[in-house]
């Protein structure tokens, strides 16, 4: 049997996404928060991927099917901005409720993963919702804690205290996106407080390495969801009844 796809709103709550479960038997679940430019190709290949490696995936769309290319930089964040952080948060937590009420998946076994902009809502999810999440997720996560940051986005440090599940943290060493103080900074507040993470740091990537095509991208993306394949058994599965 094929992985079985859709595309809609979940229920009368509003929340909107792209779903992939595995063939077969209800799976653990993940939840991908999308990059700036929204539900596009890459986010549903990453959510066919995760069911090609037997995880449920759903790509929370918040920006309601709107798409945005690369050259529309700030329509994307005016989109962005005005829905804000509580906002975002409030459609995940309509989705993990709606997800909680299904038989098909298993959502008391949940991961978070980000990319972009979604690194650093994964990260803020964890925070907020630590008896619900399971695994942390964060590719190239910008914003996470950076003083100067051109979108406006405040540090996610604060919630730190309140992690309960372990981090993986993915950063392209060419990414000028993100200064390596800032990796520096994320690592020193997780480490202060005691938490369970690794940070990976590839050379010769910049940002957005898991959807390039050049040598040194696609031996990152490989090593990259080898990482996650790891990552996610090991928390999400390991030990289910």
């Amino acid at each position: 049997m094929d992985d079985q796809k859709s595309a809609a709103y979940l229920d009368e709550s509003g929340v909107r996404g792209y779903l992939v479960k595995p063939a077969g038997e209800p799976a653990p679940l993940v939840i991908v928060f999308m990059e700036i430019w929204g539900v596009n190709d890459h986010m549903r290949l990453v959510c066919e991927r995760l069911a090609g490696l037997g995880f449920a995936a759903f790509v929370l769309d918040f920006f309601d099917g709107v798409l945005f290319e690369s050259s529309d930089f700030q329509g994307a964040i005016a989109k962005l901005k005005a829905l804000g952080d509580d906002g975002i948060m409030d459609a995940f937590g309509r989705a993990l409720g709606h997800f909680k009420a299904r038989k098909d998946v298993v959502a008391d076994r949940l991961g978070v993963m980000g990319f972009c902009n979604g690194g650093r809502l994964a990260f803020l999810a964890a925070t907020r919702y630590p008896r619900d999440i399971r695994a942390t997720l964060c590719f190239y996560g910008g914003g996470i804690d950076n003083p100067d940051d051109r979108l406006g986005r405040t540090s996610v440090l604060g919630g730190v205290p309140q992690l309960q599940a372990p981090l993986l943290l993915c950063y392209g060493a060419k990414d000028a996106s993100i200064a390596p103080d800032e990796h520096a900074r994320v690592a020193e507040s997780l480490s202060r407080a005691n938490k369970r993470y690794t940070m990976s740091v590839f050379p010769d990537v910049g940002h957005a390495f898991m959807d390039k095509t050049g040598p040194a991208e696609a031996r990152a993306t490989e090593i990259g969801w080898r990482m996650t394949h790891n990552f996610l058994t090991a928390n999400l599965t390991k030990g289910r009844a």
